[in-house]
């Protein structure tokens, strides 16, 4: 007999509240085929543009000053592009729901600002610029993992927990890497998330869904 002809029938009830979750998580959860299409252009472009301004070594490809400003540009295109998209996405919903989109969001702005002090901090300090590539990338790496990691846990979105888990890959091998080729592995990277955001359009089952199922005991 259908379910609808109970409609008391307590299975059928959390059955109907499991969907109406998974549909208010769809609405609210960020895009993650446009996030991974940023970060992907970001990285690709930003990370390639600083490595052919330290390559090669007697003669790079570019002037320093264009690759940090190519560099600062997209990065900074990307925080604000993932700030403003989730920050919209949850503007349409109430309570707990906006507050975690508006922090979420803006905590990318925040932490990418604190990064950028320390790093002028320590170069005014006297560290020279080359080895301070390893602090960019592994520091960029470190602060989006996280924040990605965190925003899976929020929405219970697998595709989330791989892009962090995608970006600590990349951290710890642009740490493993000898600066200027540390900037190779941020590229690797950005190669990265563009090959998720083309999974996550064709194939979306592979890396989509959510990590855990059912409601917490």
């Amino acid at each position: 007999m259908a379910d609808d002809e109970h409609p008391g029938d307590p299975s059928s009830i959390l059955r109907g509240i499991e969907a109406d979750q998974r549909e208010a998580q769809r609405a609210f959860a960020p895009n993650v085929v446009l996030l991974y299409s940023i970060w992907g252009i970001a990285w690709t472009v930003g990370f390639l543009a600083l490595y052919a301004a330290f390559v090669p070594v007697e003669q790079p490809l570019i002037p320093l000053a264009l690759g940090l400003v190519m560099g600062l540009g997209v990065l900074v295109a990307a925080i604000v592009l993932s700030a403003v998209h989730s920050a919209r996405r949850s503007a349409g919903s109430r309570g707990p729901s906006m507050v975690q989109g508006a922090i979420y969001g803006n905590t990318f702005g925040i932490a990418f600002t604190l990064m950028g002090l320390l790093g002028w901090r320590l170069i005014s300090l006297g560290v020279p610029l080359e080895p301070m590539l390893s602090y960019w990338v592994a520091a960029t790496c470190l602060i989006v993992g996280i924040l990605f990691v965190v925003g899976a846990a929020m929405w219970n979105d697998r595709s989330q927990l791989v892009f962090g888990c995608w970006t600590f890959v990349v951290g710890f091998a642009s740490v493993a890497l000898p600066p200027p080729h540390n900037l190779l592995a941020g590229v690797a990277g950005g190669v990265g998330f563009l090959a998720l955001a083309a999974i996550q359009a064709a194939r979306p089952q592979f890396i989509s869904g959510r990590i855990t199922r059912g409601t917490d005991g």
